[in-house]
């Protein structure tokens, strides 16, 4: 795999030694980027498998990442992966629900999640993501991934579509915060 854009493009990327693990194609990354500036964003990647995402985020100058990944050889993986790259770099090798928990104190840009696909937990990420919006920040995004056969819902408690983008049999799902309003607001 390699790099599809900013000051890495066309850097390698080593893939994770478990066969079970799949990768966000690149026409899916360099999409993603073309819609998102991360140019200065804080970004948590949840599932970071090889960590790809967050080595795109920060060639095209993400301030800090933040992977989230339960497998310990993901992990060393993403380590290695990321070790040439400039940036705040946080690996968390935790199941997904509790990073959410403990990073309640940290504001966030970009929320990208990639559940394994087929497995539930596409459903259980979004409900996840959607308890725990206090860590994005105020104009902050969410990007789901997920494929034709199981799309996360249009909206939360919290969030709500704002759009759908379709490469083959990916699908990015983008979702913002509701805005609260109070009695003054009406």
């Amino acid at each position: 795999m390699k790099i599809t854009g900013g000051k890495y493009a066309r850097m390698n990327i080593s893939s994770v030694p478990d066969k079970r693990t799949r990768y966000t194609p690149a026409i899916v990354r360099e999409a993603l980027f073309n819609m998102v500036n991360v140019e200065g964003m804080d970004i948590l990647e949840l599932f970071g498998g090889s960590g790809i995402v967050s080595a795109e985020a920060l060639s095209r100058s993400a301030e800090s990442v933040t992977i989230v990944e339960i497998s310990k050889s993901s992990c060393d993986t993403i380590r290695k992966n990321l070790s040439r790259f400039e940036g705040r770099i946080k690996i968390l090798n935790i199941d997904f629900r509790i990073a959410l928990r403990r990073l309640a104190r940290q504001k966030f840009d970009l929320i990208f999640a990639d559940p394994p696909f087929g497995t539930g937990l596409l459903i259980e990420a979004f409900n996840e993501i959607d308890k725990h919006t206090d860590i994005l920040n105020k104009d902050g995004i969410i990007v789901i991934e997920s494929f034709e056969k199981e799309l996360p819902p249009d909206h939360g408690r919290s969030i709500y579509l704002i759009n759908r983008k379709t490469y083959g049999d990916v699908i990015l799902n983008f979702y913002e915060k509701q805005v609260e309003t109070t009695d003054s607001d009406q």
